[in-house]
C-alpha cells in the first residue's frame, strides 16, 4: 500500500511539472499599481515599521544612561543608539533590526560588556536602501 501511494505521488508530481511548462504573460494592472502607490505613501507618512532593538539600560538615572550611550557609540559608531524616556524610566536601545536573528548577532557581541542587554520588540526606522 505504501509503495502504491509513493508511486501515485510521484506520478502526480511529474504530471503537474509537465502541466506547468508554458509561457507567462504579465498584464499591467492599474488596480495593483494604485495599491503599491498607496502602500508607498503610507510608509512615507508612518516612517517606521515593526522590528527589534537591543535594550542596554532601563532605569531612572539619566546620567548613567547617557554615559552608557557614549560608551556604546565609541565602540559601535555605525549602530544607531536611542535614548527613550517612558515615565519614570530612561531606556537606552540600539539598532534597527527587522527580525530577531539580526539582533541576535550584535546581542552576542554586546553581552560580555553590557550584561543587562535584552532584545525587545520596537518600532524601528526603515532600512537604508542601497
Amino acid at each position: 500500500m505504501r509503495h502504491f501511494l509513493g508511486i501515485l505521488c510521484l506520478l502526480v508530481t511529474i504530471g503537474s511539472a509537465k502541466a506547468q511548462k508554458g509561457s507567462l504573460k504579465i498584464v499591467n494592472d492599474s488596480y495593483l499599481d494604485s495599491l503599491i502607490e498607496k502602500n508607498k505613501n503610507l510608509n512615507k507618512i508612518k516612517n517606521s515599521m515593526d522590528g527589534f532593538r537591543i535594550q542596554l539600560f532601563s532605569g531612572t538615572e539619566r546620567i548613567h544612561a547617557n554615559q552608557l550611550k557614549a560608551k556604546f557609540l565609541a565602540a559601535y559608531p555605525h549602530v544607531p543608539a536611542y535614548l527613550i524616556y517612558q515615565q519614570p524610566y530612561f531606556k537606552l536601545r540600539v539598532g534597527d533590526f527587522r527580525n530577531r536573528m539580526e539582533a541576535q548577532y550584535l546581542f552576542y557581541h554586546l553581552n560580555p560588556e553590557f550584561n543587562q542587554a535584552i532584545i525587545v520588540a520596537d518600532k524601528i526606522n526603515f532600512p537604508q536602501l542601497k
